[in-house]
C-alpha cells in the first residue's frame, strides 16, 4: 500500500489514533499466552459477530443516518454512530478479546476516510473492516432509525436476540 508522502511529513489525527491502537494491540497477550478460557469466549464473540453481520444483511437505515449532521458524524451519509473516536470503541477489554482470538491490530485506515472523521476505519463506503475485526458496540448498537427499521424486518427477533447474546458475551468476558 503506498502512502502519500503528505501523510508522512505531516500524519494527521487517523495516524495518531492508529498509532495509540497499535500501541494497545501490543500491551494485550497473543492469543498463544491469553488461557484457554479466554480463547473459547473470543472464539464465541466472533461467532456471534459473524451471525449478527450476516442476520443485518440487507438493513438500510444506517446508508443516510447522518445525511445533514455536523462533523464527525456527518462526514458521510450514512454510519452516523462511526463518528465516535476510534479509542473510544476500541477499548482495553475489547482489544484484549480481539487478541485473545488471533487477531492483530489493524494497519490501515480506511482508504477513503479523513481526519477528524470520527472512527479511523470509516470510509465513504462504510466500515473497512470485517465484522469480527470490530469492536463489539460497533455490531450491538442500535439508534433509533435501527431499531425503527428492525422492528419491521422479517429478522428483527433474530438480530434482537443475537444482539443480546453478543452483549452479554462481551459483558462477561471484559469482567
Amino acid at each position: 500500500m503506498l502512502v502519500p508522502l503528505s501523510r508522512l511529513l505531516r500524519p494527521g489525527p487517523r495516524d495518531a489514533d492508529l498509532r495509540r491502537l497499535r500501541a494497545r494491540f501490543s500491551a494485550q497477550p497473543s492469543r498463544r499466552a491469553a488461557g484457554a478460557s479466554m480463547r473459547a469466549q473470543a472464539e464465541r464473540l466472533e461467532a456471534l459477530k459473524r451471525q449478527l453481520a450476516e442476520a443485518f444483511d440487507g438493513v438500510r437505515a444506517c446508508a443516510g443516518c447522518a445525511e445533514g449532521c455536523a462533523p464527525p458524524a456527518g462526514v458521510f451519509e450514512g454510519g452516523r454512530c462511526c463518528g465516535t473516536s476510534t479509542l473510544e470503541v476500541f477499548s482495553q477489554a475489547e482489544v484484549r478479546a480481539l487478541r485473545a482470538a488471533g487477531r492483530e491490530a489493524p494497519r490501515a485506515p480506511a482508504a477513503d476516510g479523513v481526519d477528524g472523521g470520527g472512527c479511523a476505519f470509516r470510509g465513504r463506503e462504510g466500515c473497512a473492516l470485517s465484522p469480527v475485526e470490530r469492536p463489539t458496540i460497533c455490531l450491538t448498537y442500535v439508534c433509533l432509525e435501527l431499531g425503527d427499521e428492525l422492528d419491521d424486518h422479517p429478522d428483527g427477533a433474530r438480530v434482537a436476540a443475537l444482539r443480546r447474546a453478543l452483549a452479554e458475551a462481551f459483558e462477561r468476558f471484559a469482567r
